[in-house]
This record gives structure tokens, sequence and C-alpha cells, in this order.
């Protein structure tokens, strides 16, 4: 596995900062420079006026909507500081890629930083009994003397005690809130489903059931915090130095028992219901479909038809531990509602198969899926493979080439609050979340369908309001990585939600429609970002690369590479209705192809009657070309709406800037 970059070029460049004072509507700290040379570039062909009228707006835009509940505060400085998003962007990506750079692949940095991004403090060991308790039984678990049923009777009592803290979270719901919780997710998300039928009328039925929702999203006191600090102790048991232990303190139990819902090769049964049941099975075939807090599989080329599920209001946790071989999990994994569920495969080369909300998928709870090698296939419906509703989702596969394949809000597709996210950390791999869910504008175009996937996260503007949350797609590695969705993904955000795209370098093909590849809608923010490589980003329809629509935020980074934007209108820094849009190409020799109101161009304005900044910078000095009129390498053209375009030989912004004196 390569080691994740720390200081990839263009991050450097976009965070790097000046000691020229910032616009009056500006934060305190100094801009970073590629702002400044935005801003320069406007004052110098007498654009500050509108420039200006933008950023000031964009720096009310929060307060102007202050009543939407749940909004995150790193969505609210997106918004109000356009300039800050490729910082917010870095900070996200180093906080969800630190557990690979980590041999023993523990996540506490992760969880620490996940609550940070969610504006949710984890209570303190000290400050909360119940998870000291917990602490000291893990000190005990991991004691390598420790072993045989001995050992699984700790375990049952750890994942119990764990279960205890989670019931004793869940109570501060009220019955009908419990009730909606465990009942009422499959009906959402069909009711939500149902919604992007184009000219079909919501039902009756269907609306009620998403307000419902809504109300429980703004009003329901779910303890997230104490679970995120429950799930990262129960985390302990998928790291390295604890798996590996595990064939030689448990090989030796051979009990053989009988259980429902479990066969094949079963050593041992131990605890006395779901809410503390460890389930061991050893190196031969195994067979797992029953509910369990814990099962453990030493080796063997396994099935699961039910692997890390939490679906029941008692018994909250599910983990499965299985340290090698072949294995199928199908139907659901690694789903959490209102609880916690972690699956942890060690090695093999492992298929994934599944229909609606599986593989890493969350409501009001944790789900974390992490296949630490091999090459590996994901294929599901909806609603998965990193999908969370007011939850943590999490899939992490640490090497291999893989292959993911799902229909919508998926691969990182987050619904309302909570965080979103897949991380792969290498190889050569394939995403594809495309062809099912309809086009809910009925008018974008044939073939065309609804993604809402790959890095992409959505609030909901209806029935009141809930604010979105956070979503991510990163695929760490340089391998050479296909990316395929429909509207509505790879790196975009609606309605106060934040979303990133990072692909860590190598040659790769980006295909999108609708919506697509960095983009901002409706007071949100996203980044689609490269590493380097020779990339191509083909996009149908339009609205794409780069692009913002009613006080959004939309940029796509590309650090280097010979790349090829081949898209339609209001693309490669394209914005309307207000919004900031912005592409950045460091270097490389580029082909840009794109309709009207793009490449560095505005469209309509008439929502706030105030214009929009669309930008493109190219760096690098290479022979680039582009399909618009005023572009071409090494020129400069800023008109009013506010566009902006500059393709210069310079190789870092500051040399830009001062070339422009």
């Amino acid at each position: 596995m390569k080691r994740l970059p720390h200081l990839l070029a263009l991050v450097a460049l976009l965070v790097s900062t000046s000691a020229r004072n910032p616009l009056p509507a500006a934060a305190q700290e100094p801009l970073p420079d590629h702002w400044i040379l935005i801003e320069r570039l406007a004052e110098l062909e007498g654009q500050s006026e509108p420039f200006r009228v933008v950023v000031d707006h964009m720096a009310g835009v929060v307060k102007a909507r202050s009543g939407v509940p749940g909004r995150l505060t790193c969505v609210d400085r997106a918004l109000t500081e356009p300039w800050s998003v490729p910082a917010l962007a870095r900070e996200l990506r180093d906080t969800l890629s630190a557990v690979v750079e980590q041999k023993d692949g523990s996540f506490a940095s992760t969880w620490v930083g996940i609550a940070a991004h969610l504006d949710q403090q984890p209570p303190a060991a000290s400050e909360h009994p119940g998870l000291a308790d917990l602490d000291g039984r893990w000190d005990a678990l991991a004691d390598p003397e420790l072993s045989g049923l001995p050992l699984l009777e700790a375990l049952s009592d750890f994942v119990g005690a764990a279960n205890g803290l989670l019931v004793e979270g869940l109570s501060k719901l009220s019955p009908p809130e419990r009730r909606l919780l465990f009942s009422g997710g499959a009906d959402f998300r069909e009711a939500w489903y149902r919604g992007h039928f184009p000219g079909v009328e919501t039902s009756a039925e269907n609306a009620e059931r998403v307000a419902d929702w809504v109300h429980l999203l703004a009003d329901a006191p779910f303890e997230h915090a104490l679970y995120r600090a429950v799930a990262e102790r129960l985390a302990r048991l998928g790291e390295q130095a604890f798996v590996t232990t595990l064939v030689k303190r448990l090989g030796d139990v051979k009990e053989r028992p009988k259980l429902e819902g479990f066969s094949g090769d079963l050593r041992a049964v131990v605890g006395e219901g779901p809410a503390d049941r460890v389930v061991l099975g050893g190196k031969g075939k195994g067979k797992y479909g029953g509910p369990a807090a814990l099962v453990i599989d030493l080796g063997g080329n396994d099935q699961y038809t039910r692997a890390a599920v939490v679906d029941e209001a008692t018994a909250l946790v599910s983990i499965v531990v299985d340290v090698a071989g072949n294995d199928t999990y199908e139907g659901e994994c690694a789903t959490a509602t209102g609880g916690v569920a972690l699956l942890f495969d060690a090695k093999g080369k492992d298929k994934y198969q599944g229909g609606r909300f599986t593989q890493a998928a969350a409501t009001f709870g944790v789900a974390l899926l992490v296949d630490r090698s091999g090459n590996d296939t994901y294929l599901m419906e909806d609603y998965g493979q990193g999908h969370a509703l007011a939850g943590t989702a999490l899939l992490y596969d640490f090497g291999g080439d893989d292959t993911y394949e799902a229909w919508a809000f998926a691969q990182g597709g987050g619904l309302a609050g909570g965080l979103s996210a897949l991380v792969d950390a290498d190889g050569d791999d394939s995403y594809l979340a495309d062809l099912h869910w309809p086009d809910v504008y009925g008018n974008s175009g044939p073939n065309i369908y609804h993604g809402a996937s790959q890095g992409y996260c959505t609030g909901i503007r209806s029935n009141g309001g809930a604010a979105g949350g956070l979503a991510a797609l990163l695929d760490l590695g340089d391998g050479e990585d296909r990316y395929q969705s429909g509207n509505f993904s790879q790196g975009g955000a609606y309605y106060f939600s934040f979303a990133l795209m990072y692909d860590g370098g190598g040659d790769d093909e980006n295909f999108g429609t609708r919506y697509s590849q960095g983009f901002g809608v409706h007071q949100a923010a996203a980044v689609r970002w490269d590493a380097g490589g020779d990339d191509t980003y083909t996009c149908r329809s339009v609205a794409h690369t780069g692009m913002a629509w009613d006080e959004g935020v939309g940029y796509l980074l590309e650090d280097g590479g010979d790349d090829v934007y081949d898209v339609g209108d209001l693309g490669n820094g394209g914005a309307a209705q207000t919004g900031v849009a912005i592409l950045i190409d460091l270097d490389g020799k580029d082909r840009y192809k794109s309709g009207s109101a793009g490449q560095g161009g505005t469209g309509s304005s008439e929502y706030h009657n105030k214009p929009s900044i669309g930008v493109l910078i190219d760096l690098g000095g290479d022979k680039d070309q582009y399909s618009n009129s005023g572009r071409g390498d090494g020129e400069r053209r800023v008109t009013e709406g506010v566009e902006i375009f500059l393709d210069s030989k310079a190789k870092s912004f500051e040399k830009a800037l001062r070339s422009l004196r």
C-alpha cells in the first residue's frame, strides 16, 4: 500500500496565506493565495464592486436561514467564507485517511476528528463511568494470557456492557420516536425513492412519512457523541494487534455447539441472548445468519447472510471479526439502526452482495465496514457502501483492485445529518452508482439517471427542512480508477451539506451527468479534488466540474497532468443564481470543452438579483486548449457576471499574482 502524500502541491498552494488585508466582509484570518489572485484579477479589470457584492451576500447566507435545524459549523463557514473550502476539504480528507497511515489499524484519532467535524464533543471516560468501565474491561481483554473460554466470556461481558450503555442512551427518545426509528426506516427510504419520479405527485402517505422523519431529525435527543465513544472502544476488536492473536488464543476451543442461524465449523457460543452473545467459528467453512453481539471466525471460506446488523432496540451491538478466507456476505452487513454495527474482514478475496441499506449503512447509529486486503467486490442496490441518515457510516478497504456497484445514495452518499464515507486505500478500482433511479427532472437527456453518490450529501428542504451533513469518497492510491455515477454525484452537496470526492493520483476516468464533479447547490459546498495524473472528466447534460447554483460553492481542484474536460453548459467553473464556482488546474497540457456559461462563466441571477463568481485558472505554462470564445493559452479574461479566466505560465498562485503587476 502506497503512503498518502502529506504535502500535495495543490493544498500547499490553496491553504498558504498572505499578509494582505482581506475584504471587509471576510474573516480576520489572512486569505489564501488562490483567493487573493482571484480578487486581484477582478480588481484589475474593474469588477471589484460586483465581486464584493457576491462575497458580502455569501457572508449573510447563514444568518438569513438561521432557522434551518442541524446546521454544521464547517458548512456555515464554507458558505460564508468560500475561500476556506479547499482547507476544509483537506481537513476532512486528513481525518478520514489517518487510520490508513497507522499500522495498528486504530480508529481512535478518526473518531475524534469525526466528532469535531460534526460539532459533537465526545464524553470523556473520566466523566462517564460507563465508558471508564469499558476501558477497564478492554485492558483485561488485551492481556495475551487470557485465552479459550475465559476470553470468550470476557468478550461477552464487554459487548454486553457496551449494549447497556447504548440502551441507556436510547432511553431519552420517547416511545413514538423509538418506534419510528426502528420500524419506520424502510418506509422512509421507499418514500424518498418514490419522490424522485418526475411528474408523479407524492402520495399523502409518503409525504407524511418524510415529514415524520424531518421532525425526528430535528427533535430526537439522540446521543450521537456517546454512540461514537462506544463505537471507538468496540472498534478495538478489529485492530491488528488484537486480531492477530485470536487464532492462538481461541484455536483450541472446540465445543461444537448448535445454534439456530449458525452452522458449519461452529466452535463455541457464549452469552445469554443477542445482546451479549459471542459466536466462535473455526478455520473450516461456516454459515452465519443469526443475531449475535460478536462473531469471530478464525478462517475458511465463509458465508454470511446476516453480518453485523443492528435492527432491534434491545440488542444495539453487532460485530463480526473474520480473520481469514474468501468470504461471501449476502443480504445485510454492517448496518446500524440506533446502534453500533462493526464488520472487520482481515484477509481474503471477498464478495459483498446485498439489496437496500447495507454495506456500511447507518440511521441514528454507527456502521463501520473494514476490509483489510484482497481484490473485493461490493454489489448492492441503494442506501449503502458508506451511507448515513443522521448517523456515521464508514466503509474502508485497505488494498486490492476493488469493484463497487450500487444504484443510488451510496459510496459516500449521505442524507440529512451525519457522516457518510467510503475510503479505499489503494489499487485500480471501479465505482458505479447509476442506471436505476429515475432522472428526477425528466429532461436531463436520454439514459440519464439519479445517482446521489460518490461523495455527495443532501439535506431535506421540505416540511420545515433539515440540514445535510458530511460525505466523502476518498481513493487514496495512485491507481487507474474509473468513476461513473448519475445526477448529483462525485463531490457535490445540496442544502447545508459539505462533501468531498478525492483521488490520490493515477490516470483516472470520471463520468458524470447533471450536477457532478465539484458542485454546491442551494446553500451547500463541495469539492472534487484529484492529486494528479492524466484524467478525463466527461459529463452529459449540464452543471458540473466546478459549479455552483443558488448560494452554493463548488470547486474542482486538479494538481496536474494532461487532463481532458468534456462537459455541457454551466461547467468548468460555471456559476449561477449568486453562487461561487472555481476550477483550478495546476499543470499539464489540458483540453477544455464546454457549453455556455462555462470556463470561468456565469448564468442567470433572478433568484437574488445579484451576480455570481465563475472562475477557471490554469497554471503551469503547458499548451492548453479551450472551446469557448475569449479563452486561450496564456490569456486573461475578466467580465461582468463575475466571469474570471486565467491561463498562466506561472507555477504558483504567488508567481501568477506577481505577473499581473
